[in-house]
C-alpha cells in the first residue's frame, strides 16, 4: 500500500481513495470488500499460492496508465493479478508479459 501511496498524488477518500499519476487517475480500495465476490475456496487457494495477503482493488480509466502503475509499484513483491477476466496472473508473469508484449491488454486476451 504504501507504494501506491507514494506512487503519485494520494489522496484519502470516503469509499475509494484517489491515486493521480500525471494524466491517470485510479480509484484505490484496500478494505478487501473485493474478497466477499470470492468463495471461500479460492481464497485458501490464493493463500496456499502466496501465503497472507492484502487485497487491494485499482480502478482506472485505461489499461496504459495501470499498465504503467503496476509495473513500477509490484516490481520485487509477491502477490496475483485478478484481471478481471478469469484469470489470476502471478506479479512475476504481470511483469514478464509487460516486457513481451509491451501493449498486454488483459481484456481482450480471454479466450485465446
Amino acid at each position: 500500500m504504501a507504494r501506491l501511496q507514494q506512487a503519485g498524488a494520494y489522496s484519502e477518500g470516503e469509499t475509494f481513495d484517489r491515486l493521480d499519476r500525471g494524466e491517470c487517475s485510479f480509484g484505490v480500495d484496500a478494505s478487501g470488500d473485493v474478497l466477499d465476490e470470492f468463495d471461500q475456496e479460492e481464497v485458501d487457494e490464493i493463500r496456499q499460492k502466496i501465503g497472507e495477503f492484502q487485497a487491494i482493488t485499482l480502478e482506472y480509466s485505461g489499461v496504459s496508465c495501470i499498465r504503467d502503475l503496476l509495473g513500477e509499484v509490484i516490481q520485487g513483491l509477491s502477490g496475483l493479478l485478478d484481471t478481471n477476466y478469469g484469470e489470476l496472473v502471478e506479479y512475476g508473469e504481470v511483469l514478464a508479459r509487460f516486457q513481451r508484449e509491451p501493449l498486454w491488454d488483459w481484456r481482450s486476451a480471454v479466450g485465446e
